[in-house]
């Protein structure tokens, strides 16, 4: 599927897709996150440590304003911490000023950009310099970081009821925090737990139960990944699954090495987004709670459904109807097959029926959520193949074309009409078609195949692929650069 696309348009992806189920399911609001809750159709993506970094967002070239507040000379009423301030400037105007879990945090009446120049000001003249490449800077969010003899500051404000609120991560820089440099050494992140987690400022709902932090936050998809790039840094982590965070509206990342374990996942939904980290470090467990050296063959929890502890790749997209997830493990075949028939069975999966040879098999499960079916097939490591398809909540929502047959909506994002030419038809579309209601979105139900999809605007065409399967839902996704196919079913 077609992935490459501007970060605006995707988010309106988001957006429209929600709209066209929500629409015709009755408005029902299914914002939770998962895996409590099946997400909202959206176009998701999930990109494991492996994955191909994008390009990273522009240099910031924000000017700042001519009032640039000055260095707060010493702590002053509004200091409500608790403990000794770190050694790092704050502006004078800075209120409610609180360190805690090597954050220092503040509100202030001035802008973004001046309390970013106010930052990039006196953070450079004590030899800290910038990581620009990196840097994500609008309006209402900036966030940046600043290195100086291996150590690292994370800096973010964020526009805020009229004010902003300021985060400045000392998690990176020993120096400043007092914190035992020794202890960001440690490969793996051997000492950290889920407590080591920063919160965005503006975070709400924030929930830590067991190993896992959960929490909502104004910030986009895109900012909430470079908020926690430096925590993925300085665990050693892997940062490449948060670079294309701005072309998705959801991320799932995972990280294990045998002493760790991560989950993160994101979404952005139509107010704000939803995070859910799930952080186990087994070198802290007690010899009874670890299964490590058994041979027993552990269980991860993804998206809602087991996958084996020892996968080393895992993506996975999908809408409310349809979820594809695509994995790879070391383990055989025939392990795999046992895994999860015990485990899917575990999960109130019932086994209908299934096929398999020497190199593959496949596995065919009904369950509250739909039909799911497993392929693995046998190779240097082996492949895994997982679809749900959630025909009931499809009918429902009446997006399903006749038997035999593939629907495609038709939903044009540009601000002028234009023309889409497939299967020897042209089809006129208005600015903003199918962006309010399914009513106003053209549908045309093919016959299985591969086709042409020919997108005019005002006299420029642009030409694409798409290949429909029988019972399948499409959604067009339409602009300037032409048609986004949308697996919706």
């Amino acid at each position: 599927m077609h992935l490459t696309r501007s970060r605006w348009l995707i988010l309106a992806v988001s957006a429209i897709v929600v709209l066209l189920a929500a629409t015709a399911c009755g408005g029902k609001d299914d914002s939770t996150p998962p895996p409590a809750d099946t997400p909202v159709a959206q176009a998701t993506a999930v990109v494991e440590d492996t994955a191909t970094p994008t390009a990273v967002p522009p240099t910031p070239t924000a000017v700042p304003p001519t009032a640039t507040p000055t260095i707060a000379a010493e702590a002053t009423d509004e200091v409500t911490s608790t403990t000794v301030l770190p050694d790092v400037p704050v502006p004078d105007d800075a209120q409610n000023v609180t360190y805690e879990f090597e954050e220092l945090l503040f509100s202030s009446p001035s802008d973004v950009a001046t309390l970013l120049a106010f930052y990039r000001s006196v953070l450079s003249d004590d030899n800290w310099q910038e990581e620009t490449d990196t840097a994500l800077v609008n309006d209402a969010l900036a966030y940046t970081s600043f290195d100086r003899d291996g150590e690292t500051i994370g800096v973010t404000i964020i526009a805020f009821d009229g004010a902003s609120e300021a985060t400045i991560d000392l998690s990176g820089a020993p120096s400043l925090s007092g914190s035992d440099a020794g202890d960001e050494d440690m490969a793996g992140g051997s000492g950290y737990t889920i407590a080591d987690w920063p919160t965005p400022s503006d975070a709400t709902n924030i929930d830590v139960t067991g190993d896992t932090l959960t929490f909502n936050s104004a910030l986009s998809l895109a900012e909430i990944a470079e908020f926690y790039r430096p925590t993925f840094e300085t665990m050693d982590l892997g940062t490449s699954c948060l670079d294309d965070a701005a072309d998705y509206t959801s991320i799932s990342c995972s990280y294990s090495n045998g002493d760790i374990a991560v989950n993160f996942f994101a979404f952005e939904g139509f107010d704000d987004t939803e995070v859910e980290i799930e952080f186990t470090n087994y070198a802290l467990e007690t010899p009874a709670q670890s299964t490590a050296g058994t041979g027993e063959l552990g269980v991860e929890n993804k998206d809602g459904f087991p996958m084996p502890d020892d996968y080393t790749s895992y993506a996975s997209e999908g809408s409310n109807f349809r979820t594809s997830i695509e994995a790879s493990s070391p383990s055989d075949l025939g392990t795999l097959t046992e895994f999860f028939q015990t485990q899917l069975a575990d999960s109130g999966w019932t086994l209908e029926d299934g096929e398999g040879t020497d190199t593959s098999a496949t596995l065919r499960f009904s369950g509250p959520d739909g039909d799911l079916t497993v392929d693995l097939t046998a190779g240097d490591e082996t492949t895994i193949s997982m679809v749900l398809k959630d025909a009931a909540a499809a009918e429902e929502a009446g997006i399903l074309p006749p038997a035999g047959q593939a629907r495609v909506y038709l939903v044009n994002f540009a601000d002028i009409d234009l023309t889409v030419s497939i299967n020897g038809e042209e089809i006129d579309v208005a600015a903003g078609a199918g962006m309010e209601s399914p009513d106003d979105a053209p549908t045309l139900d093919l016959s299985p195949g591969e086709y042409e999809v020919t997108t005019t605007v005002d006299g420029n065409s642009v030409t694409d692929q798409i290949t429909l399967g029988a019972d399948e839902v499409w959604g067009l996704l339409l602009d300037e650069q032409g048609a986004l196919p949308l697996q919706m079913f």
